[in-house]
């Protein structure tokens, strides 16, 4: 839903006087008395929902040679300082002015009060001062929506929901495993778990059994973890040059809860066959007939490269500009030659035909190497051809440019590998990422890296990144790169709505925020969201006070524009055959159906901001990690800068829900949806080019300072704006300190994590809010337990000085306290 734009009601109305020549305001002869009227109201009718300020005026007859001093007096069914505020009780005149106003603010709530008034009157009038015929008028208050929050957990769409357990690929079969797990809180009748087979990937022809499975009956009382259920499918069953799916799914299935193949109790997957009748494990290039080299034929499409307001293929077009403003690198080719992209990812066709010449040959690791037989342990194939992720994400930052063939990436001159955590289900997570994040010299070899893509993420209440990956990324900020640092680009996450809109402030604030994966609250990130064609976020991307930058990742694809990239070979492969895709293979411009123009997500924004900094180390291989952030935030360009706050009041008392942009008191300028702003290249690499790199002093991580007031006390009231604060006085850092980021340790008991909001303001008085209120991955969550939440929006303050927490409850119906917190900073020495 589109934010609704803040609103000031102006009650004023022009005063002319008219005569011959200039007109001018008479001068009031001494001793004769100064006429004073309020001014008449263009509306009486204040929509409460719009949260209006407005601006309550008196007028003289002329002008004085003494301020003019008016009492006002405010009366109606309305509450003052519970329904409405007023700036002051008495407006002042000036002398040789003829007007002034104070501001009454009407609070927006959420409560069923019906319409009420405002009566706005002058005061008694002292001295050489009287009143004119406009004395008093009233205003009355638009009741707006009422919310009463509904706390009963959502049904998930199924009481049964499927997991894969394991994925093989033998010389004689397809072996898999699922696990059914109960997520209903009532028993579950037995039921049956399916397996087929097809040539049609509707499933409404040739549709062949696997096995029937009984699946007992689960008792949510008995904690017994689910047994695997496992399947075989024999390759002699099959034939050659053959595509082919598999679907296990339980006998109730529900509507489908996702885009494509994707619901709650459904697991489906494909493949194909080479001519020896095996699954196909290896990218084999094929055979395209390119167009003149010097161009890419999609490239006139891409509007996250140059946005012209053409469409990318869906049906309404974008605004001019709204784009990576980066055809100066264009045109002079500065195209992140020689540096080293790692997209960590489901897979990657290094034979693509718009990517194998980016391709580093022999630095790919298949990490599914030892569970797939035929494989390459150099070839990170995802041989699932329902669209590998990981492909798509390397043509946004790597396709080659012109080649004759598709579009071009934003970096088209980057060195690629790809690791494929994600394309098997039972990979050692933790492990396995560890080496592919720069922790490993062989098999693979991560730690020859620059760049590190991560478009993956997850989302878990109150939790922070595990120790290992800290010091993983510490170590590679610290010592890769000859000891400049790589560089960690992480996808923000698609949960903005994410939810089932439990309160409409979720319309405007999002559901779950960026902050809610553990390993994004950590400096060593660059955390990226995603704007689109019309430059403002993308509706679906997640925003917090961790977001460094955003990057295009548009719409949908179909009714706005998506991203055009690379999708797996072939027309019976890739994310073209489940989603609806207007770059069809029926359109001359994609013919052998090895492209997509309906990618999209933060998935599309990361990639985008690891070619821009390839771009970036292009032109100055010499820059630090710390370098690059300092120069994309110093560069970003702010978008929908008339974005306003969200506004609100609950039990009487206001609180901002989400700030308007704010410069803080070192100049930066910072918005939880864009955090520094959409990114700038050409700007950037101006900067890059006369950077004098590691000028921003030693990066420290400051000691936890903690908060030592009584704790004990520090009960948070039910459903009131202003909650509890504290403060927190922070000395003995440097008086040379610069911020660049926050961490807040916050621990709160309550019985509904979501009730609660945080917000963090800092010895300049620049706020920032850590955990958006409604934040829906805390749902039914006890509060906050040590949860270490970062803001990057006091980049460059002096730490130093009192620090104030305040922490809300929202929500009728349940309560809680604010336990322990503490502040730790990351800070250099920064040039002025």
């Amino acid at each position: 839903m589109a934010i609704r734009p803040f609103i000031a009601l102006v009650i004023l109305t022009s005063l002319v006087v008219s005569g011959c020549g200039r007109s001018k305001s008479p001068v009031n002869p001494v001793n004769s008395h100064v006429i004073v009227s309020l001014v008449a109201p263009v509306t009486t009718a204040i929509q409460e929902a719009e949260n209006p300020n407005v601006q309550v005026a008196i007028s003289i007859d002329s002008t004085a040679s003494f301020d003019v001093t008016v009492p006002l007096t405010f009366s109606g069914s309305a509450t003052r300082d519970h329904d409405y505020t007023v700036s002051a009780d008495v407006i002042i005149v000036p002398r040789n002015a003829i007007s002034a106003s104070v501001n009454l603010d009407v609070f927006r709530d959420f409560d069923q009060e019906g319409d009420e008034t405002i009566t706005v009157s002058l005061g008694t009038i002292v001295g050489n001062v009287k009143a004119g015929p406009m004395s008093s008028f009233e205003l009355t208050i638009l009741d707006g929506e009422s919310v009463t929050v509904d706390k009963t957990p959502e049904d998930g769409g199924a009481d049964l929901v499927l997991f894969p357990a394991y994925y093989i690929v033998n010389d004689a079969s397809v072996d898999f495993g699922i696990l059914v797990f109960n997520f209903s809180s009532e028993s579950v009748s037995p039921t049956q778990l399916f397996a087929e087979w097809s040539t049609d990937l509707d499933f409404e022809t040739d549709v062949n059994p696997l096995r029937i499975i009984d699946i007992p009956a689960f008792d949510p009382d008995m904690l017994v973890f689910p047994q695997i259920h496992e399947f075989t499918l024999p390759l002699d069953l099959l034939a050659p040059d053959q595509s082919y799916y598999i679907k296990a799914y339980l006998s109730d299935v529900p509507e489908e809860t996702g885009v494509g193949r994707d619901s709650n109790n459904e697991y489906l997957f494909g493949f194909s066959t080479t001519s020896e009748v095996k699954v196909r494990t290896r990218c084999d290039a094929p055979v395209r007939a390119a167009g003149p080299t010097g161009s890419d034929p999609l490239f006139a499409e891409q509007w996250n490269l140059q946005n012209t307001g053409q469409s990318g293929f869906a049906m309404n077009p974008g605004v001019a500009g709204a784009d990576l403003q980066m055809i100066g690198a264009i045109d002079n080719g500065q195209n992140g030659d020689g540096v080293k992209l790692a997209v960590i990812d489901t897979g990657l066709e290094i034979c693509h035909p718009d990517l194998a010449a980016n391709i580093e040959q022999g630095q790919s690791y298949n990490f599914a190497f030892e569970n797939t037989a035929g494989s390459a342990v150099t070839d990170p194939f995802n041989h699932d051809i329902l669209g590998d992720h990981g492909t798509s994400v390397a043509g946004v930052a790597a396709a080659v440019a012109n080649n004759g063939l598709g579009g071009r990436g934003v970096a088209p001159d980057i060195e690629l590998r790809g690791f494929n955590l994600g394309s098997y289900p039972d990979a050692d997570y933790e492990a396995g990422l560890l080496r592919m994040l720069g922790g490993s010299s062989s098999h693979p070899d991560s730690a020859s890296a620059h760049i590190f893509n991560m478009s993956f993420g997850i989302f878990i209440p109150s939790q922070n990144s595990e120790k290992d990956f800290v010091k993983l990324v510490k170590m590679g900020t610290t010592d890769l790169r000859e000891g400049l640092g790589a560089l960690y680009v992480k996808a923000a996450g698609n949960a903005f709505s994410f939810c089932g809109g439990a309160h409409p402030l979720n319309r405007e604030v999002g559901c779950i925020s960026s902050n809610s994966d553990p390993d994004q609250n950590l400096p060593y990130l660059i955390t990226v969201g995603a704007f689109n064609a019309k430059d403002v976020k993308s509706s679906y991307s997640s925003a917090g006070a961790n977001l460094w930058v955003v990057a295009p990742g548009g719409e949908d694809g179909e009714e706005h524009p998506a991203i055009i990239t690379t999708d797996q070979i072939g027309v019976h492969a890739g994310y073209s055959s489940i989603i609806d895709n207007p770059l069809t293979t029926d359109h001359p411009l994609n013919p052998d159906g090895d492209y997509i123009s309906a990618f999209g997500g933060t998935s599309s924004a990361a990639p985008a901001t690891a070619g821009v900094i390839a771009i970036l180390l292009g032109v100055n291989p010499d820059l630090t990690w710390r370098d690059v952030k300092h120069i994309l935030a110093v560069s970003a360009r702010k978008i929908d800068p008339d974005i306003a706050a969200v506004r609100v009041a609950f039990n009487g008392q206001p609180y901002i829900a989400q700030h308007a942009w704010q410069t803080n008191t070192a100049g930066y300028a910072y918005h939880n949806w864009y955090g520094f702003g959409a990114v700038a290249v050409d700007e950037a690499v101006v900067m890059a080019n006369g950077y004098t790199s590691n000028g921003l002093g030693e990066f420290v991580e400051s000691p936890w300072f903690e908060a030592t007031g009584d704790m004990e006390t520090m009960d948070i009231p039910d459903r009131d704006g202003a909650g509890v604060t504290e403060m927190l006085e922070v000395t003995d850092l440097p008086n040379t300190a610069d911020i660049e980021a926050v961490i807040l340790d916050i621990t709160v008991s309550h019985s509904y994590g979501s009730d609660i909001g945080v917000t963090l303001t800092s010895p300049g008085g620049t706020e920032s809010i850590l955990n958006t209120p409604f934040n829906s991955i805390l749902d039914g969550y006890p509060g906050m337990q040590g949860w270490q939440l970062m803001s990057n929006a006091f980049y460059g303050e002096e730490p130093n000085g009192a620090w104030t927490l305040q922490v809300v409850d929202l929500v009728t119906g349940d309560t809680g306290r604010l336990g322990s917190w503490r502040l730790r900073f990351y800070y250099g020495d920064h040039p002025d």
